[in-house]
């Protein structure tokens, strides 16, 4: 030994039959107990051996290289405080390793077969170099297996193939290149496996290619400077404790997180895609991601929590606890959110979520999609996303929602597409009734909301006072409906009272038409595209103060097809649908549809009038047409004028005076009845009897009645003007 190690030579025991080493020896010769001859150019480099007794360096500085691989140590080594030039540990087996202060001037390598079975502590160590731990295995299942609390490695941390039994603590180290714990295996059931809260990487770290950890992973409030890769990694069984959170709260507790990330820091991409699965919440609260965060491929929540939210939507009870997939509330990417499926058409590319994702005061700096993504929360918000602020696209193209979607006071850059997509099992409200499956009120997106292709939500949408820059779109949408028999319905399915667009278009099938009420009171539009589906919505169209510029049909119907749409619809006469559809047609210059339309409202206000308003209703429609149409009076006088012209021909009358001699006119005398305001001194010449008596009297009061409802009429006309 001592001949070893004055000549710097590897000392190698396999084939000796007794391979003890005593610790005292080895502490012996590195603190030069031992005297060594001139020019001796020591170094530890010992193979194979079994170390007995205590090796203690604590406090102690050795200048020489300390190389031991293979070697089984009965005590665990002593090495706090103290500072090496190097420390090679490959291969070795130990009780445990005492090195709190450590300061190790180049790397320290425990790795390619390292076996430590108690508790190896490097708090406040120092690794001027690289740590190595790829290939080793620490056991200590009850508790702790490495402490690096506020460890300080200048190069990287290499923990390739690392196993783990018992928990792995990084809290506040600080690693001056990356962290590699690639295809490690932790293993902590119910318990923390890794703790790297307040971690500092200035590269990337990378726990992915078969990363597998059973516990919780926390890297709260940690600093990465490059990427945070987690693709293909496998995260189970975290602290089984508060995992669900009550509705009311809204809020989730980090003990439940199979990942804890929040408050985390990325300089570049963090990764949970290709395969990443979490059984249970990952927590990305108020984290900032300078690259994109993808989630292709990834599968996160618990399976275990669908059975019963599935039957308490089948009963229609609510649930008053709310499982967690992804907690992302206040978080910032400086790129794109990544879930969609990577290959056009493969859905089993696309984010697959167990329980809700939130993403409550996010900001995103570029889009965000999630097209094809699978999220299931039935009964629940699946995605929960208020305030949500997205600089480009939010895609939620034929993505399949069990739950609802809700993206109340979001603000979209550029558009919202859902086109295909299919949202079922809404939300249910503490009473039982369903909430909307896409709940965007007071939403304000910059560009288009497109719920097209084949989009279907069975609890319908709401889009209460949102404002879209450009177009909204239910060209071939689904509205309302249940996915099973007994399943409860919404009975409003499509809530847009005060939405604010440029052209509205809502083309509904006929065949399946709205299954609810439709809702545009003083919604407002440029241009509005309809057709029979629409009016065909079962709870009818409530339009009061709904203001557009210009309406079309697809395909194009005549204006009485469009009152009769309105009649419909509307059981109670309001008079402003009819307004501002006569209004449209006269500022398109086709004035006649216009009269159509305002003969049809007076037809309808009169009718729901008493008795004696019914009369004059119809009087007014039969003699002017409510003023609209004041050549029929003009065609009434001269019907009976005719009549009264017909009949004093044939029936001469007697002189009323004998003194005067008057010249028998019965032109003359009909215009004089019939006129109740011009005199022409016929009327009063002769003495009327019997039926012309009878005529007389017809032609007065039908003079009066026209020239009253003409009088009407011009007023209404003088009024419009």
């Amino acid at each position: 030994m001592w001949a070893a190690f004055a000549g710097g030579t590897v000392l190698d025991l396999s084939a000796h039959d007794d391979r003890r080493v005593r610790g005292e020896v080895l502490t012996g010769l590195l603190l030069g107990a031992y005297p060594l001859d001139d020019g001796a150019m020591p170094a530890l480099r010992l193979d194979n051996a079994h170390v007995t007794g205590e090796w203690e360096l604590e406090g102690r500085e050795v200048g020489h290289v300390l190389s031991l691989h293979g070697c089984a140590f009965e005590r665990p080594p002593d090495l706090r405080m103290a500072r090496l030039v190097t420390l090679s540990l490959r291969g070795c087996a130990l009780p445990g390793l005492r090195a709190r202060n450590l300061r190790v001037g180049s790397d320290l390598r425990l790795e390619l077969g390292f076996h430590c079975t108690g508790v190896l502590d490097l708090t406040d160590a120092t690794v001027e170099g690289t740590l190595r731990l790829s290939g080793a295995t620490l056991t200590h299942p009850e508790g702790v297996a490495l402490r690096a609390e506020r460890l300080r490695v200048t190069g990287s941390v290499q923990a390739i193939a690392l196993q783990v039994a018992g928990e792995l603590l990084f809290t506040g180290a600080d690693i001056g290149g990356g962290a590699h714990f690639s295809d490690a295996e932790l293993r902590n059931p119910g318990r923390v496996a890794l703790e790297a809260s307040g971690l500092v990487v200035t590269d990337s770290l990378f726990c992915d290619n078969g990363f597998d950890a059973t516990g919780s992973v926390r890297f709260a409030g940690a600093r990465i400077g490059g990427d945070a890769v987690f693709s293909g990694a496998l995260l189970s069984e975290a602290p089984s404790r508060d995992k669900h959170v009550l509705v009311l709260t809204g809020d989730a507790d980090a003990d439940g997180y199979v990942l804890d990330a929040d408050r985390l820091r990325v300089d570049g991409d963090l990764r949970l895609d290709a395969g990443f699965t979490a059984a249970g919440t990952v927590g990305l609260r108020g984290a900032r991601i300078g690259g994109h965060l993808l989630l292709s491929g990834a599968v996160l929540g618990s399976r275990g929590v669908l059975p019963g939210l599935e039957a308490a939507f089948a009963s229609g009870t609510p649930v008053t606890t709310v499982p967690f997939a992804l907690v992302a509330d206040g978080i910032e990417v400086g790129g794109d959110v990544e879930a969609r499926d990577r290959v056009r058409g493969r859905a089993g590319d696309a984010l697959r979520a167990h329980g809700q994702v939130r993403f409550v005061d996010g900001v995103v700096h570029g889009s965000a999609s999630f097209s094809r993504a699978r999220l299931r929360a039935p009964g629940l918000d699946a995605l929960f996303a208020d305030r949500l602020r997205v600089a480009g696209t939010l895609f939620l193209r034929h993505i399949r929602v069990s739950g609802s979607v809700r993206l109340q006071n979001a603000h979209i850059g550029s558009s919202l597409d859902c086109s295909g997509a299919h949202l079922i099992k809404p939300r249910l409200r503490p009473d039982g009734t369903v909430k909307p499956s896409l709940d965007a009120r007071v939403a304000t997106i910059g560009k288009d909301l497109l719920c097209s292709r084949g989009f279907r939500a069975l609890g319908g949408v709401r889009i209460r006072l949102s404002e879209v820059g450009k177009r909204v779109t239910f060209q071939g949408a689904r509205l309302g409906g249940r996915t099973k028999p007994g399943h409860p319905v919404p009975t409003r399915v499509l809530q847009a009272y005060g939405l604010i667009a440029q052209e509205l278009v809502l083309l509904f099938d006929e065949r399946h038409p709205p299954a609810g009420s439709v809702a545009l009171t003083r919604a407002t539009a440029a241009s509005v595209t309809d057709g029979p589906g629409l009016w065909a919505a079962r709870g009818g169209v409530e339009l009061e103060d709904f203001t557009y510029s210009a309406i079309r049909a697809d395909p194009e119907v005549t204006v009485r097809t469009r009152l009769r749409w309105l009649r419909q619809v509307q059981p109670d006469f309001a008079p402003g649908p009819y307004e501002r559809l006569a209004a449209v047609y006269a500022e398109g210059g086709e004035e006649e549809m216009a009269q159509v339309v305002q003969l049809e409202r007076q037809r309808r206000r009169y009718s729901e009038l008493h008795v004696a308003g019914r009369i004059w209703g119809k009087l007014q429609e039969w003699t002017v047409g409510f003023g609209y149409r004041p050549w029929l009076a003009i065609v009434w006088l001269a019907l009976f004028w005719l009549v009264g012209l017909v009949w004093f021909a044939t029936h001469r009358m007697v002189r009323l005076n004998s003194d005067t001699d008057p010249v028998w006119n019965p032109p003359l005398l009909a215009t004089d009845l019939l006129l109740p305001i011009i005199d022409l001194g016929q009327d009063n010449m002769w003495r009327m009897a019997g039926v012309s008596q009878w005529i007389a009297g017809t032609l007065i009061a039908v003079g009066w009645i026209l020239a009253t409802t003409v009088a009407a009429g011009a007023t209404r006309v003088l009024k419009r003007g």
